[in-house]
């Protein structure tokens, strides 16, 4: 880096405040000769993020992050140190030198030319919508929904023509390299080395990060086929990460701040269809389950969050997750009933902005939420129901630690369900008792001799129970993760849900929970609730791993099998490797 270069970021050190653009994310308040808030780069409820500002310094004790004025940007914002100068000498009223660091150099460039990829394929499919024949039927999909030319202007919808290489051949021409096109996520390659588009014959949702640049895109198909998902994203690529962007946050993030709350909805059009009426601080999770980088992200700008999920069963599954996540972040975090089979889109069509407003008012916490889940459950108006609902209530108010938040609640639910309180208080004593003699049992668990054959299946069913997790919750993966999916691959426990789920493929989540019966519903619920504490390809590889470890042990024990059961044996071993 030049000398000027150097300079000139020493000058942006001495003309802007870290105090100042810190205090654009989080609340700060003066500690002693520091300043001190939540950190926003770990879930925590005590402040442990200190920031000195004589020596324009942050880092935060609690996850060990810290840096200068840059470091913080580039972290938070997930950009490059030259955006991240950029930014700064921008509000500064500072022009930027050139500077040649062939290092970052080189990173800039590629970053640089994946951002406008991204900007020429948002223009292409947007010009193939609202421009061409190819179009019309997308056109059509769409204003059948509700949406105008202004609403297609504002979002920059587009529709992915039914062929093969439209978007390969239109980035091709305009300069760009196969590898580049890849490696920006906009085609795939085929078995056959074959290079074709990512999305076809689809409507196409541009995904934006907050300063309204593409970086990913959502299609949604037109016509559902068995062997396609109604909806693909973008893979992750080095400008996009599904757990740290939030869709619509690039125009909600002003009425975020301003309203000092915002509402998570499910998908494109839910949030499309609550702007266009007037709802601005609404956005979306990225066809994936809440995470808690979401979380940290939302709370840059607000510790009020109303969440808005489908009024179905896996809607309801979500809800729970979503909540439970935004708690622990320490934002206080409220949820939005919708009337039975609708969605946002459907009820702000019919109600309007106001009659969701007064849906908002009666937006419940977590705990309310969860009982009102346990009376459907449950049925406390008859004397079994009653005792069911009672025990199921006596362990959620256990696992409340703050004594007299659960007091408060003891009361009121033994006031609204007509049960005594101390019948309340004696089931928690007793739940609280059971609970710390078990952990006394389980404290000294490595010294007690486990049987090999209970490990390996407990250990086989965790894997197993990943794997499906991650199939039911990422759309985009299916496709891929389809070979895996054969019951003989599976324990006894999971073969009837991997039946169902190759059977209805395409379906979407909410589609295949109200397809199947409740005891597989209950599977599919209890999967979702499982915290996912590996990647993807970490999840894959697991259980691939398992797969071959079953075929290697059919292979060498089964002494009965014909030439041709060996050879299938083979085959799928080599089916799986590959």
């Amino acid at each position: 880096m030049s000398g000027n270069f150097e300079e000139f970021v020493e000058k942006i050190k001495n003309i802007v405040d870290i105090v100042e653009i810190v205090s654009d994310y989080i609340p700060l308040q003066k500690a002693g000769k520091n300043f001190k808030g939540l950190c926003p780069f770990h879930l925590e409820k005590t402040p442990s993020f200190n920031v000195n500002q004589d020596k324009q310094f942050y880092y935060c004790f609690g996850c060990g992050a810290g840096g200068d004025i840059f470091n913080f940007l580039m972290e938070i914002e997930n950009i490059t140190f030259k955006e991240a100068v950029e930014i700064l000498a921008n509000r500064a009223g500072l022009r930027v030198p050139s500077y040649n660091n062939p290092y970052q150099q080189q990173e800039i460039r590629e970053r640089e030319r994946i951002f406008y990829l991204h900007k020429l394929t948002a223009r292409f499919y947007h010009y193939i919508l609202c421009k061409t024949e190819a179009g019309k039927k997308a056109l059509h999909y769409l204003n059948q929904r509700g949406f105008t030319a202004s609403d297609l202007k504002k979002f920059y919808l587009g529709y992915a023509p039914a062929r093969w290489d439209s978007l390969l051949k239109f980035l091709l021409k305009k300069g760009f390299t196969l590898e580049e096109i890849e490696k920006a996520g906009l085609v795939s390659r085929g078995k056959s080395g074959n290079y074709y588009d990512r999305f076809r014959d689809r409507v196409i949702f541009p995904i934006f990060n907050i300063r309204g640049e593409a970086i990913a895109f959502g299609g949604r198909i037109l016509e559902e086929k068995d062997s396609a998902p109604k909806y693909l994203n973008s893979p992750e690529t080095m400008i996009f990460k599904k757990s740290e962007n939030l869709y619509g946050l690039n125009w909600a993030r002003d009425s975020i701040r301003t309203g000092n709350s915002a509402i998570v909805m499910e998908g494109y059009t839910d949030v499309m269809t609550a702007h266009k009426h007037g709802l601005d601080n609404t956005i979306a999770s990225l066809g994936t389950a809440f995470t808690a980088e979401h979380a940290r992200l939302l709370k840059r700008f607000t510790q009020n969050v109303y969440i808005a999920y489908d009024a179905d069963t896996a809607g309801a599954a979500a809800t729970l997750r979503g909540m439970e996540i935004l708690e622990s972040a320490g934002l206080n975090v409220r949820i939005i009933q919708l009337p039975a089979g609708l969605d946002p889109d459907e009820y702000i069509k019919n109600e309007g902005k106001e009659g969701f407003a007064r849906l908002q008012e009666t937006a419940v916490s977590l705990i309310d939420y969860k009982v009102g889940q346990l009376v459907t459950q449950y049925r406390p108006d008859t004397i079994e129901g009653k005792i069911n609902f009672t025990r199921a209530l006596v362990r959620l108010l256990a696992e409340i630690d703050d004594q007299i938040k659960r007091d408060i609640y003891i009361q009121a639910f033994a006031d609204k369900y007509n049960i005594e309180a101390e019948t309340i208080n004696r089931g928690i004593r007793q739940h609280l008792s059971k609970v710390s003699k078990n952990k006394d049992k389980n404290y000294n668990y490595r010294y007690t001799k486990i049987d090999n054959k209970t490990r390996d299946k407990q250990n086989i069913n965790s894997i197993e129970a990943a794997f499906l997790k991650l199939y039911l919750e990422e759309n985009e993966q299916r496709g891929a993760l389809l070979k895996y999916l054969e019951a003989g691959n599976f324990t006894a426990h999971y073969q009837k849900l991997v039946k169902l789920l190759r059977k209805h493929s395409a379906d979407s989540l909410g589609q295949l929970v109200a397809r199947v019966d409740e005891d597989t519903k209950k599977q599919i619920l209890a999967l979702l609730a499982m915290e996912k504490r590996h990647g993807v390809q970490e999840i894959i590889s697991a259980f691939c791993k398992k797969i071959k470890k079953d075929i290697y042990r059919d292979l060498t024990t089964n002494k009965t099998y014909s030439l041709g059961e060996i050879n299938q044996l083979l085959l799928k071993f080599i089916r799986i490797t590959a």
